[in-house]
């Protein structure tokens, strides 16, 4: 974050946050699965700070704030309620990129945050086709060096999903310009997300043939939160994306990791078929080392860790 925020990174020694700890690190490991994967820009809409929580949940607001005006992606979304009888509030996990270049990741209430229109929107016939092409394409997580450079002496137009039929007319990079890959693929495209001189953010998918590796990549901060779950949660959310799959996770703390069950979505729109929709049977198991974040799919045989 900007000098706008440094100020607020300290933790104090006595706060409620601490009382707390335990419980937030139980939430934290629990969303880090279950918490709705999505995508969209969005504008800090606030006339005070907008705190970030280390769990979606009130107990858990952290020091560290961002301010009216700040623009970030959200990459997840967790609706719950604070006690039995308290109404539903939503929380969103989002990425910050700071004047250094630097990303702080974590929650933040969503009325704190206002949409902002997509650059990019996908039309009805780019979409039809990723429903049908892209279910079983194969999609890797992002690389550590994730960044590349426009190369060439021509414009790279952004394609709103990766097929010719869905490129952008009006957005285009020039060579010179560096972008973050968000997604690896076998085929020539790979998702990208630009951050432009003002602050706005562009998601979308360019050509591989246009993009050179420069070596370098995404870089996070790690001291504005202290629970232990914070790296797991965040690889969770960069490496476990289940954009049309049918599949989705479940999840919790354990006392090395967090611990995730791959299940069988029988019920999304794009799912529903000939199998049992009231079933979810388990297809595989992860786990996320919450020191190293190093990801890792223990066999079904073995379990996971005991509390």
């Amino acid at each position: 974050m900007d000098t706008r925020v440094i100020a607020a990174l300290v933790l104090s020694a006595v706060s409620p946050f601490c009382v707390a700890k335990q419980d937030c690190e139980a939430i934290a490991g629990d969303s880090a699965g279950a918490a709705e994967y999505l995508y969209e820009t969005a504008e800090v809409k606030t006339n005070s700070r907008l705190h970030f929580y280390s769990a979606p949940h009130e107990e858990c607001r952290l020091p560290a704030h961002l301010i009216n005006g700040d623009t970030v992606e959200v990459l997840r979304s967790q609706r719950i309620a604070q006690s039995k009888d308290a109404p539903i509030q939503t929380f969103r996990y989002v990425r910050y990129r700071d004047a250094k270049d630097l990303f702080a990741t974590g929650w933040v209430t969503a009325e704190g945050l206002a949409p902002v229109a997509n650059p990019l929107p996908v039309n009805e016939t780019c979409q039809q086709w990723a429903n049908k092409a892209m279910p079983g394409r194969v999609r890797n997580a992002p690389a550590k060096d994730n960044h590349y450079r426009v190369q060439g002496s021509g414009r790279a137009s952004f394609y709103t999903m990766p097929d010719e039929q869905c490129r952008s007319t009006s957005l285009f990079l020039i060579p010179g310009d560096v972008v973050s890959a968000q997604e690896q693929s076998e085929d020539d495209f790979l998702e990208v997300t630009y951050y432009t001189a003002d602050r706005r953010i562009v998601r979308g998918w360019l050509k591989k043939s246009q993009l050179q590796p420069v070596n370098s990549g995404d870089r996070y901060r790690d001291d504005i939160n202290p629970l232990s779950t914070d790296k797991a949660t965040r690889i969770a959310t960069l490496n476990l994306r289940h954009d049309y799959q049918c599949i989705f996770y479940e999840s919790w703390n354990a006392k090395k990791a967090i611990e995730i069950i791959v299940r069988e979505d029988h019920q999304a729109a794009l799912c529903r078929g000939g199998a049992d929709p009231a079933t979810s049977p388990p297809t595989a198991y992860i786990s996320i080392d919450k020191t190293s974040g190093e990801i890792s799919w223990p066999d079904v045989a073995e379990g996971f860790e005991e509390e």
